[in-house]
């Protein structure tokens, strides 16, 4: 099966590495849409408190998190990216001095 039949069908896996302000609203929405999804993130205690439903984000209620544990799960173990059929990176992208983004973020993610 190719990834736009996996997509329509909804049997596609997404991987989201960055689970903060950007990333763990994207990873609900994709697993409120019927996807399964595992999130990627560096901070071990942030993945257990997600891994137990409980948000560490002010605007989204832990009640979204428990609803979707069995489509969503949050890890640190980048060895599982290779199980992913999409992966979507969302990392900070600060700003330099000279008012451009700072891409390190981005590609120490993608080493």
């Amino acid at each position: 099966m190719n990834l736009k039949e996996k997509i329509t069908s909804k049997t596609a896996r997404v991987g989201i590495i960055g689970l903060g302000y950007v990333g763990l609203p994207l990873a609900i929405h994709f697993a409120e849409a019927g996807f399964f999804v595992t999130g990627f993130d560096i901070n071990r205690q942030k993945v257990e408190k997600l891994n137990r439903g409980e948000s560490y984000i002010k605007h989204i209620p832990s009640s979204r998190l428990t609803s979707h544990l069995s489509d969503f799960t949050a890890t640190t173990d980048t060895d599982r990216l290779k199980e992913m059929d999409a992966i979507i990176i969302c990392v900070p992208t600060p700003l330099t001095d000279r008012r451009e983004p700072d891409m390190q973020y981005i590609e120490n993610t993608a080493r």
